[in-house]
């Protein structure tokens, strides 16, 4: 009952969790900054951190992610006054691992494969009922990702991300009534942007980091149902909460 709660109340309140969290972030590392720049004494942890050609890591992440749908003229001509076919956010979640290349003092590129969780939903109303229908999977992802890296202040540091994503879904969760709903193809490439700060301890470096991922491969599988009919495009959307440890 536990899980079932907190994902539904994560459902409601994700886009406030995802900015105060942010917020939150980002009122420390201006306050820590501020401080070390007081402080002239402080350690500078990881002092030679930069000049390593290669880094390693892990990450774990939490995710929302729903499909950009375009409707058909089946839908328009036919349907538009019958039924309506309108994506929906799920929250899911993400693991995998950190492989960054210095390439200059500002520039990095990193290679994060990884396994991530998705659920996305589909709202089907009619004139007499309410159908929503999950799609769960689970996806092989590999991003490859520019990161562009400010100065670094004291053991705080900004920096940037962009790139993009090829994608896999291994373990689509199909229902016994798939046949009369929306179904997606298994492949998947998105563009991928985000900005995320380098908190460097004494052992190890911390980052948390906020991505958007916009697919630009229609996932739409045909159909001859009037759910399936009445969608011609399907694109992935998340937004994730990356939590980067490396060494």
């Amino acid at each position: 009952m536990a899980f079932p709660y907190l994902r539904h109340q994560f459902h409601l309140h994700r886009f406030k969790v995802i900015f105060v969290f942010s917020l939150m972030v980002g009122l420390l590392a201006t306050g820590f900054t501020s401080w070390a720049q007081d402080k002239k004494y402080i350690q500078k942890n990881l002092s030679n951190h930069d000049d390593k050609t290669m880094h390693y890591g892990f990450y774990l992440a939490v995710n929302t992610s729903r499909f950009t749908i375009k409707h058909s003229d089946y839908y328009v001509n036919r349907l538009r006054d019958s039924i309506a076919v309108n994506p929906k956010f799920y929250p899911g979640f993400a693991i995998g691992f950190v492989l960054n290349r210095r390439i200059t003092d500002f520039i990095d590129l990193r290679f994060l494969p990884g396994v991530s969780f998705y659920s996305r939903g589909v709202e089907y109303k009619t004139s007499s009922k309410t159908v929503m229908q999950e799609l769960g999977a689970t996806s092989i992802e590999l991003p490859l990702l520019f990161k562009l890296k400010s100065l670094r202040r004291g053991n705080i540091r900004m920096y940037f991300v962009g790139g993009a994503k090829a994608g896999i879904d291994i373990g689509n969760k199909k229902k016994a009534n798939a046949s009369t709903e929306l179904e997606v193809n298994n492949q998947d490439f998105a563009i991928e942007y985000g900005v995320g700060l380098d908190m460097f301890y004494p052992f190890f470096k911390f980052a948390p980091e906020l991505r958007f991922s916009n697919g630009i491969i229609n996932r739409y599988a045909p159909g001859l149902n009037p759910y399936s009919r009445s969608v011609q495009g399907v694109w992935s959307n998340t937004v994730t909460l990356y939590l980067n440890f490396e060494n």
